[in-house]
């Protein structure tokens, strides 16, 4: 398979430069093919070898519809990185704006498109880390389906969870944009054991309640609250599946009593 190809640093810098005209934006970022020009003998070859054909990555009219396709598709055509190459965001703008282009199009098309909204989709907010990781149209597809991938394999107490489908917890993570953010965002999302057990856990309460980013919302929070004051990270699985369940049926109660 051939070697993956990405941008150097001074051809991002280059069209990051471009974003200072609202013209170049409005002209650039709403096109059906990417018009980058660019010297070849500038880009970067790496050590991540690809498919030669690239997935096609969907978007319908509710644009979170095929995330969970998406991200299972863009994971095992990339396969599992390292943690350099997947936090290198010279990849992740790269793939914005070649291969994945029609699809970063399309997910992030807005009206009113502004340079830090460009930076933050195609290629990296000013935070950096984590956030920018979160944001690109392409590194959250990967992270969100590295980070939910066989957790069975990672640690063998979530053996408990273990399925023939290994992104079942993939497609629970974005079968409501409210999950996905809960997860990503919070800190309870960064450990394996914690991300885990909330998913299975909030999967089990979704259908005992009507407005289920409500109840994401609950939960994420109430977990958080509980986490200020105790180290659960190294709770047994079982135990901690007790503390979850008990804070989802708090909150169950607390939503349809309203």
């Amino acid at each position: 398979m051939p070697k993956l190809k990405i941008f150097s640093s001074e051809i991002i810098n280059e069209l990051k430069n471009k974003l200072e005209s609202t013209d170049y934006i409005k002209e650039v970022y709403s096109k059906s093919s990417p018009p980058l020009e660019f010297d070849v003998e500038k880009l970067l070859v790496t050590h991540i070898e690809v498919p030669i054909d690239a997935p096609i990555l969907q978007v319908k009219d509710k644009k979170t519809y095929y995330e969970a396709e998406n991200a299972i598709a863009l994971f095992e055509y990339l396969g599992e990185l390292n943690s350099t190459q997947a936090a290198d965001m010279r990849l992740w703008s790269t793939l914005a704006h070649t291969k994945f282009w029609d699809y970063s199009l399309s997910r992030w098309n807005s009206i009113e498109k502004t340079d830090r909204y460009i930076l933050e989709h195609w290629f990296d907010s000013k935070k950096g880390g984590l956030a920018a990781l979160r944001r690109n149209s392409i590194s959250r597809l990967w992270w969100a389906a590295y980070l939910t991938v066989a957790p069975w394999e990672k640690d063998s107490e979530l053996e408990v969870y273990k399925s023939s489908d290994r992104f079942v917890f993939t497609k629970i993570l974005f079968s409501q944009q409210q999950i996905y953010f809960d997860v990503m965002e919070r800190l309870f999302g960064s450990n394996l054991r914690l991300r885990i057990c909330w998913l299975h856990t909030l999967s089990t309460h979704l259908d005992k309640v009507t407005n289920k980013d409500n109840l994401s919302k609950a939960l994420a929070k109430s977990l958080s609250i509980v986490l200020k004051t105790k180290q659960l990270e190294a709770l047994p699985v079982n135990q901690l599946e007790h503390l979850l369940s008990t804070l989802a049926d708090d909150c169950v109660k607390s939503i349809n009593s309203k």
